[in-house]
């Protein structure tokens, strides 16, 4: 197994040289066969290896045993330890959330906390195959996409499973050829939890009555799920950046028009991602709510639907609108003198007034270049919201504003949001419109170039 676990580190590029790692050590089977194994690996790949256990004060004696025991293996393979005691019941109530979750978020804690104290950059924990298994599982039965049923990651940032390839019945192998004791969780062989039922009951029967290797394939089928999951992934990627027309920090808007001519399995995947670009946080969103998502997309302007966080999604005019609350379009006003740079918090942009052409940064994007004719300004330039009186030049003559923005389709909610570069009540540019009567021509002298951009 030492080999296998060797191979899975330089498949997934997971150790180099001169790594510091923070590892789970729970005192089981699998965190005492991990520990043993890097520590085996500090001298041959130059790493460094601290141990952090977590006693979650559910089990009284029994884990207070467990933290005594971990204490002593750690000394004998002369590996630094830290040890923390929570209250996972309390918390639990706390967060709101049951005793398993809030442990695995706990411990995560902790190793993170562990990890900028000892200046560790990864952080190793002891998932193995049969973990793999148990969750895709779990997470058919609930009915999950590719992403749930793709189980856990090899890699996920700085976390690492070096034991991920390998079994339960390997692992447990191990630690009886190298003299390895282990501490056995009494709740594990309970069947409280969903995941003990699955380990204890359902795959034991699968193997018994289907397959006898149902467990390794069912952990192979979740591998091969993941690098479709991927692929797919990558693909909606790239529809998102497609489709993007703007985003801010809450709010966000997606071409319906470009992004309904993807493919239905893209589409759900885009929008699974815009929706997390307002709120980080879907863990309540499920199924039906993308589906709602997908209906206002492919459905009539003026549609629209409020997810749970107060996320509402509009259709209006060709575009998808996700917006977290109420829209309240507050009016703003900003003199702009020419030759300096302002940002315009209102818009999250920077604009730039200049007589001579000038290179803006490269970290930026959706930059705005037009020229003017400069002769033409008779008066301060403002970059504002609309007042009454607006108007633009066209081809022909003047025209509203207000009429402007109802000819382009834009939505009425959005209108007090355009920012306008004003001279007076004479719209020089109107988003990306600029007004023809400061066109340049022929009889032009001075030129204003004007810039406008906002950060990655």
């Amino acid at each position: 197994m030492y080999s296998k676990v060797l191979e899975t580190i330089k498949k997934y590029a997971m150790l180099q040289r001169g790594d510091s790692i923070v590892c789970g050590l729970s005192g089981g089977a699998d965190s005492c066969a991990l520990v043993h194994i890097l520590a085996g690996l500090r001298e041959e790949l130059g790493i460094k290896v601290t141990a952090v256990h977590i006693n979650h004060g559910i089990r009284g004696e029994e884990a207070d045993r467990d933290e005594v025991f971990a204490k002593a293996f750690c000394e004998d393979l002369r590996v630094d330890f830290y040890a923390y005691h929570c209250d996972v019941p309390a918390e639990a109530k706390k967060r709101g959330l049951g005793e398993e979750e809030t442990g695995r978020l706990i411990r995560y804690e902790k190793f993170r906390e562990t990890a900028e104290a000892v200046g560790a950059n990864k952080i190793a924990v002891a998932h193995n195959m049969n973990d793999r298994t148990e969750t895709f599982m779990i997470n058919l039965c609930r009915g999950a996409g590719l992403k749930g049923l793709s189980g856990i990651p090899a890699v996920s940032g700085n976390i690492i499973r070096p034991l991920i390839e390998c079994s339960r019945a390997e692992i447990e192998e191990y630690c009886a050829e190298n003299g390895i004791n282990y501490c056995t969780d009494s709740t594990n062989l309970e069947n409280d939890y969903t995941r003990n039922r699955i380990r204890n009951i359902l795959l034991p029967w699968l193997k018994e009555n289907i397959n006898s290797a149902a467990d390794t394939n069912i952990s192979s089928t979740s591998a091969l799920i993941r690098e479709e999951e991927e692929f797919l992934e990558g693909l909606a990627e790239k529809a998102y950046k497609d489709a993007l027309i703007e985003s801010g920090k809450e709010n966000l808007v997606l071409d319906a028009e470009k992004l309904l001519g993807e493919n239905k399995v893209i589409i759900r995947r885009v929008l699974r991602m815009a929706l997390r670009r307002v709120r980080s946080d879907l863990k309540d969103y499920g199924r039906i709510h993308i589906e709602n998502t997908e209906k206002i997309l492919s459905g009539e302007t003026g549609q629209r639907t409020v997810l749970p966080g107060g996320i509402t999604v509009l259709k209006s005019y060709g575009r998808l609108e996700i917006y977290r609350g109420e829209r309240k379009a507050e009016p703003f006003c900003h003199d702009i003198r020419i030759g300096e740079k302002y940002f315009i918090s209102e818009i999250n942009r920077y604009i730039l007034l200049s007589r001579h052409e000038e290179k803006i940064p490269q970290n930026c994007s959706k930059i705005c270049t037009k020229r003017i004719d400069y002769d033409k300004i008779k008066g301060k330039i403002q970059l504002r919201t609309r007042q009454a009186g607006d108007t633009i030049g066209i081809k022909g003559g003047r025209k509203k504003i207000k009429e402007l923005f109802i000819d382009e389709k834009i939505p009425a909610d959005r209108r007090d949001t355009i920012p306008l570069l004003a001279c007076g009540n004479s719209i020089i540019l109107a988003g990306d419109r600029l007004g023809q009567d400061y066109y340049i021509g022929g009889a032009t002298k001075n030129v204003l170039y004007i810039y406008i951009w906002e950060d990655f």
